[in-house]
């Protein structure tokens, strides 16, 4: 990037960060680092409140900075064992892979479904933390961050972290183990019912659901309304048997069901959940690299990140494209560029494209 660029860029960040709303649980206790070559170029930074922050980012504005997930004693500490480790958020990082400069633009749905699972059915239903204790934050660029800031979960270690990753990506997992079988005659096969929590209510609902949406993917035989009802309502109750299937043929068309089974979130890095001095993107930051604000999401169902994370602004921006851009719905309107094509877009689509190295500001 053009050095007069950038300094345009910090700018408008600087102008941002003067009246941005932060709120950081104990900001005392965090470590801070921030960036500008890269996202993390200096750590070990500490400040007493939210005031001496805003103040550092309107007159250093670095292009990206992070607080630590720990808290600690003596934050600003060297090395890492003198800052005296408390505890720390219980930190998920759900991040989208595709090819190209622009591919993840055009996934981050998928991302957002991960997140609604990861949400609502383990870390609420399988954990039983409370909404109150999770903070939902759009990472600027392409995933999302999961604080959860819960009694009991902040004094987690490492090794613990670790096992509840394993368990949201379900290692291990065998769905044949949920089910048991009688020894009279005819055999009988008794599994999880779709009230019951975990795993097993999930594999329960997710056959139901796929008996009333598309029942010959298990079997033709479920495509008469009858027999389906007959096998659903013997699922409601844990009995399995109520077909005319032979179990064997149910067991192996079962397995399509635990295949495409949406039980685990997609891309939970495991590092970061793990790593007890992690430095994670402080909320409504901006984003370095797309100019997009680390959001805070209320509402995952209706949040869209290329239209509701870019800055508030009127202005226009004057700029020339270096590259050809595909693609992208950015604030509500799908366009692309070619090289050397010179546009006039609103100040936020602009810096997008800008910070993403495709284009100079004329």
């Amino acid at each position: 990037m053009k050095e007069q660029d950038l300094k345009r860029m910090k700018k408008i960040f600087a102008s941002y960060y003067e009246t941005a709303e932060f709120s950081i649980p104990e900001i005392e206790k965090r470590e801070f680092g921030i960036g500008n070559v890269k996202k993390i170029d200096a750590r070990h930074l500490d400040f007493p409140n939210v005031q001496s922050f805003r103040s550092y980012l309107c007159n250093n504005t670095p292009m990206f900075v992070s607080h630590s997930a720990a808290y600690y004693e003596f934050p600003a500490a060297t090395p890492m064992q003198k800052k005296q480790w408390k505890g720390a958020d219980l930190i998920f990082d759900l991040d989208i892979h595709a090819e190209g400069k622009y591919g993840p633009y055009r996934k981050l749905d998928e991302v957002k479904e991960d997140l609604d699972r990861l949400v609502n059915d383990f870390i609420r239903n399988d954990f039983g933390i409370s909404q109150e204790h999770i903070i939902m934050v759009f990472s600027g660029n392409r995933g999302y961050h999961v604080h959860v800031r819960a009694p009991g979960f902040t004094e987690l270690g490492g090794d613990e972290r670790r096992e509840l990753v394993d368990y949201v990506m379900g290692q291990g997992l065998n769905y044949r183990e949920f089910f048991t079988f009688s020894e009279h005659r005819p055999p009988k096969m008794f599994g999880p019912r779709p009230d019951e929590g975990g795993y097993r209510g999930r594999m329960a609902r997710r056959t139901v659901d796929l008996l009333m949406k598309n029942p010959s993917a298990i079997s033709r035989l479920f495509a008469n309304e009858k027999k389906r009802e007959f096998f659903i309502g013997g699922i409601k109750k844990g009995n399995w048997s109520k077909t005319s299937l032979k179990l064997k043929d149910l067991r192996e068309r079962l397995k399509i069901v635990a295949d495409t089974l949406p039980v685990s979130s997609v891309n939970t890095d495991v590092g970061v959940t793990q790593d007890l001095s992690k430095l994670i993107r402080v909320p409504n930051s901006i984003h370095g690299e797309t100019g997009l604000i680390a959001k805070i999401v209320d509402d995952i169902s209706s949040f869209e990140p290329l239209r509701d994370a870019v800055l508030e602004s009127k202005e226009i921006m004057k700029i020339k494209f270096t590259e050809d851009v595909p693609e992208v719905a950015l604030m509500g309107e799908s366009r692309s560029f070619r090289k050397d094509e010179a546009k006039e877009l609103p100040l936020p689509a602009a810096m997008f494209y800008v910070l993403k190295g495709s284009a100079v500001i004329s």
